[in-house]
């Protein structure tokens, strides 16, 4: 399974309640690294959750498992289609048997409609008083479906599948559409088979058709065909008249008017009662599952959700890039000469990620703490208190798993030109990478900074910030 294949809607959202279904019973996985890509989306928490589970499944091995779940769905679905025809097939060569017998038509539509329309009326049942979400009643083959595909994959990350896409498409009947869907094509397809089956086996042997009884009169029979023989009828098919009705409770019809009758008649019923309306059905469950994926949306308001919520949408935001690239990058240094020798050692952060503490484990009392500076409110602030009492000395630490833009290289300019010196720190991080340190450097040297402006080493940042080494 190609992991870098592209998750659907759906599958963000199932992944989504997969990891809200571990997490609520194993307690929340580590996701720092995670976390920090989650927060680079959109300011949108479904978006955002279903960002940070995308990471966490890939690392966990969720993700692969869907995509061999939706793979198998997709190979056990084909082959129960082609199970479905010949099954159907096979029903008709059952009913119509090798000509050697004549057919009772009572019999033969029975055999061939009668388990369908009891399908079809649990169906209409299960929907008119099952609940919201509820998979039950006639759709026990999509049912059974969805059992194969998750019995061919034990694996323990395929464990929590089924129930975590139940748990998703429980709201707003799309189970039941689904499902519904593939219960009425797999019944679609069954009846097409007897129908091709029925019309092959009809034009390659000669049949005698016939109906018998103890207790009716012929009447009855005659009211019965001429009543499933309406629609059919307007169709173009041939019906029976009454005549060859009564003909044939007396006796195997072997007149060759009567024959076609009876087949047309026979062909007819199977399309009208018993492909026609699974097409539509069919139709109709796939329009409602469009229609219910398309207003799909994870409970944001279950508990473990609105726990994530300040962590993935914090009160503090860093914003992104507002403004057009300007011609020339600021440039520091015209107002930030005079403190040199007078001001404070002061210290700020920029785009921390949450996993990275503030203030940085070692360096108490080294320097004053300007603070983090992540919304747009607090970077002004920190201009204008610069501004009116430049640092001698500012330190400017920034994690360096993130890509400097124009916002983040303008903002170092900017607080660099209220300062009389100024470095860049690169916080180590938990996984102890570089990050995108060669990027930083190439920004900042289009500042024109002095040589050396950013520090890896804390021992460095220590000697500079004035510390005894």
């Amino acid at each position: 399974m190609n992991p870098a294949a592209p998750l659907s809607a759906l599958e963000h959202r199932w992944l989504a309640e997969l990891v809200r279904r571990h997490e609520s019973r194993h307690g929340r996985l580590e996701d720092a690294v995670e976390l920090a890509e989650a927060r680079r989306a959109p300011p949108d928490l479904e978006t955002r959750i279903c960002r940070r589970a995308e990471r966490l499944g890939t690392r966990e091995g969720w993700r692969d498992a869907i995509l061999r779940w939706h793979g198998r769905a997709r190979l056990i679905l084909a082959l129960a289609c082609v199970l479905a025809l010949v099954l159907g097939a096979g029903t008709a060569a059952a009913v119509l048997g090798d000509g050697s017998r004549p057919v009772n038509v009572v019999w033969a539509l029975g055999g061939l409609l009668g388990v369908h329309l009891f399908s079809l009326l649990l169906w209409l049942l299960g929907t008119l008083v099952a609940g919201r979400g509820r998979t039950r009643g006639g759709s026990a083959l999509g049912t059974v479906w969805l059992r194969l595909v998750s019995v061919f994959d034990r694996s323990p990350a395929a464990a929590e599948l089924p129930l975590a896409l139940g748990g998703l498409l429980a709201r707003g009947r799309l189970a039941s559409w689904g499902l519904g869907a593939v219960s009425h094509l797999l019944w679609f397809l069954a009846l097409v088979g007897a129908a091709a089956g029925l019309l092959g086996l009809l034009a390659v042997r000669r049949y005698g058709f016939v109906w018998e009884t103890t207790i009716l009169p012929g009447d009855a029979f005659v009211a019965l065909t001429t009543l499933l023989g309406v629609v059919p009828g307007y169709l173009g098919f041939p019906v029976p008249d009454a005549a060859h009705v009564i003909a044939s409770g007396d006796a195997v019809m072997v007149d060759e008017a009567g024959r076609r009758a009876w087949s047309g008649w026979l062909l007819g019923c199977v399309l009208v009662y018993g492909v026609l309306p699974r097409l539509l059905l069919v139709l109709v469950c796939v329009q409602g599952w469009r229609y219910g994926l398309s207003r799909l949306q994870l409970d944001l308001a279950l508990p473990d959700y609105i726990r994530l919520k300040p962590r993935l949408l914090p009160d503090s935001e860093r914003i992104g890039i507002s403004d057009p690239a300007p011609a020339r990058m600021p440039r520091p240094g015209r107002h930030g000469h005079a403190a040199a020798q007078t001001g404070a050692v002061v210290m700020v952060a920029l785009e921390l990620g949450a996993d990275l503490p503030w203030p940085p484990v070692g360096c108490e009392g080294l320097a004053a703490d300007g603070g983090r500076l992540d919304s747009r409110d607090q970077r002004r602030a920190a201009i204008a208190r610069f501004g009116a009492t430049p640092p001698a000395r500012l330190l400017i630490a920034i994690d360096p798993r993130l890509t400097p833009d124009r916002g983040s290289l303008g903002l170092v300019a900017e607080l660099a030109d209220h300062a009389g010196e100024t470095r860049v720190w690169a916080l180590p991080v938990p996984d102890g990478g570089s990050g995108r340190l060669s990027l930083w450097q190439d920004g900042l040297s289009g500042l024109e900074l002095d040589e050396g402006a950013l520090m890896a080493d804390q021992d460095q940042v220590r000697a500079w910030l004035g510390a005894t080494l």
